[in-house]
């Protein structure tokens, strides 16, 4: 009896994360010295792609893409703790969360020699390419996938575009680089997309080109943490619109949020937390008055609010 009530309190110890790593090269790497924050998103892709490889069945990705199905992201986080630079070699520690009854949740922790530099959250659900609706994951890959579940999923939704706020439209033609084999805009590209409409943004709005803030002022607004969900996919020959607007304005920090539309539809949502940092010292520096200022009428109350960052 006494052993029944010890086992039944015991725990099976959780699944060991696999691992990817990957060398930063400096192709990698921004006019800021860091790694682009887009690239890291195709890291990510790479290293799911080599867990399936590795873990449930090679070239799964191929197969899957023949009879009609694919796994594209619906939603997408990650939190920034650390730059990485030139000669780092990042690891990346890969473990499901949450397996559901089309979708696949996994948590991302991204080291370099152990120190953590990053974590995703990435939601990914197995669809019909012809419909575009999810469909359940088969049997036999469910059972290979059930004995990797970690835990400690719950990745959430992005709130709908707020009103009150003026926005910044920027129009993005999706070329035919931006597509994968199944025809849609592969995810990463997405956030080169929104990275463009920012430096559009401080160069037409706010006066403020990136190279004189990069180059000579010697000062950038790197991501901390980044999240877009993926309501429907974008193909080639579309064109799609995305509406910039600032949900919260810091001390030395700048809240922008997207809504990225194709003839009125919305097909994504996304928030960029960005800090102001000096490129030479790598701290934090506070928002100039002139420069809140001009972001100021892009918020939904015209103006900045002064919190702490």
């Amino acid at each position: 009896m006494g052993a029944r009530r010890q086992n039944a309190g015991m725990h099976s110890p959780s699944p060991t994360p696999f691992i990817h790593r990957q060398a930063i090269r400096f192709s990698h790497c921004d006019p800021g010295g860091i790694v682009y924050f887009p690239q890291y998103f195709e890291m990510l892709y790479e290293g799911i792609e080599d867990w399936f490889d590795s873990k449930i069945e090679p070239n799964l990705e191929t197969r899957l893409r023949q009879d009609g199905m694919g796994f594209p992201t619906v939603n997408t986080q990650c939190d920034f703790f650390k730059a990485s630079r030139v000669g780092d070699v990042l690891e990346l520690e890969i473990s499901v969360a949450r397996l559901g009854g089309s979708a696949i949740e996994f948590i991302v922790s991204g080291k370099v020699a152990g120190e953590e530099r990053l974590r995703f959250r990435h939601l990914i659900a197995l669809v019909s390419l012809a419909r575009l609706r999810a469909v359940p994951i088969p049997a036999d890959q469910r059972a290979k996938i059930a004995p990797h579940v970690a835990g400690g999923g719950g990745l959430g939704r992005l709130p709908g575009p707020g009103g009150g706020a003026r926005r910044f439209p920027t129009e993005h033609p999706i070329r035919f680089s931006h597509c994968d084999p199944g025809g849609i805009v592969h995810f990463p590209r997405y956030f080169d997309m929104i990275n463009s409409a920012v430096e559009d943004w401080f160069a037409l709005s706010l006066g403020l080109p990136f190279d004189t803030m990069h180059m000579h002022r010697r000062f950038g607004f790197p991501i901390v943490h980044t999240q877009c969900e993926f309501l429907k996919p974008c193909r080639i020959g579309e064109r799609l619109v995305l509406e910039l607007s600032v949900a919260r304005i810091g001390r030395a920090s700048l809240d922008l949020a997207f809504c990225g539309r194709i003839g009125g539809e919305e097909r994504l949502r996304a928030r960029n937390v960005r800090s102001m940092m000096s490129l030479e010292t790598y701290r934090a520096l506070p928002i100039p008055a002139e420069l809140r200022a001009g972001m100021a009428p892009f918020t939904a109350g015209g103006h900045a609010a002064g919190s702490a960052a």
